[in-house]
């Protein structure tokens, strides 16, 4: 009551003077003006990534190179640029709770949607394009990798539909329910690769000479750890702990194993979207 007293009296004008206006509200109101345009173009540039995949895929679809680009690369290509984007939306919650940067929550709407849409382009490409036997069903599930990979596109259909405002108000608490499907996704993600690659290294080192980290079910594993351990209420609550206490230092010291290890799968899976990409959109994929 007394600061309320106190601030009522350095703004009440003396007898006899003009009143003095306070600008304080209009330059809080210009300031997170500014804060939220700032934050909209930088989501706009950081949602542009997402698009890679397809622009490498492009040149392919319009040229119609089938054998040479989209039986033998597209699945790499359109396979881990969708793997990186459902990583990406899975990490946007641990993001928010180690940094607190809630104006970045849209981005794990936006990847996840396209995630959605370059697996069904992924699955479109392959059904008309690959050389497995049995027709379409064979060329989506003819095999155990392919069926794994069947089953996240048809669970990533519905969560497309329904991921937009409208959707979320007429489904109401089902909404989330429905969402919750992402972990069996996430599960069904990490056995396709592992079901693709296996458990084994591949054949003898080359290239940086670590064969483990090329394979695709290890780079998911890198990732999913920490993204898991992030999810745990227990680590959940001590991280907010930290950081209301001041104890940002300390908490990134404690997670920085952990956040290496993410890093250094996403470094590797980026890697190979890169380098198959620009060969495929150049029209000179691998040889294997």
């Amino acid at each position: 009551m007394a600061t309320t007293d106190l601030e009522t009296t350095r703004t009440r004008p003396a007898k006899g003077r003009p009143p003095v206006p306070d600008n304080r509200k209009d330059e809080f109101l210009a300031f997170s003006a500014v804060a939220i345009r700032k934050r909209s173009i930088a989501l706009f540039f950081l949602r542009l990534p997402a698009f890679i995949p397809l622009l490498f895929t492009a040149r392919g679809w319009f040229d119609l190179n089938q054998k040479d680009v989209l039986t033998l690369t597209e699945a790499d290509v359109l396979g881990t640029g969708g793997e990186i984007c459902f990583f990406v939306a899975l990490s946007i919650t641990p993001l928010i709770t180690l940094t607190k940067a809630r104006w970045i929550a849209p981005l794990r709407r936006w990847y996840g949607i396209m995630f959605a849409v370059i697996g069904i382009a992924d699955a479109t490409t392959a059904s008309i394009t690959t050389d497995f036997a049995g027709g379409v069903f064979g060329r989506l599930a003819g095999h155990s990798f392919l069926l794994t990979g069947f089953l996240i596109i048809l669970l990533a259909i519905p969560l497309l539909a329904t991921a937009n405002t409208p959707a979320q108000r007429q489904l109401g608490k089902y909404w989330k329910r429905l969402q919750k499907t992402t972990y069996v996704i996430w599960g069904l993600v990490v056995l396709h690769l592992l079901l693709l690659d296996g458990f084994t290294p591949f054949g003898a080192a080359d290239g940086d000479g670590d064969p483990v980290m090329h394979q695709r079910f290890y780079q998911a594993a890198a990732i999913s750890v920490p993204l898991l351990l992030l999810r745990l209420p227990p680590i959940r609550r001590w991280v907010t702990t930290q950081r209301e206490e001041g104890h940002e230092t300390r908490m990134w010291l404690v997670l920085a194993p952990v956040l290496a290890l993410y890093v250094i799968g996403m470094v590797y899976i980026i890697n190979e979207e890169i380098f198959t990409g620009t060969e495929l959109m150049t029209l000179h994929p691998p040889a294997d």
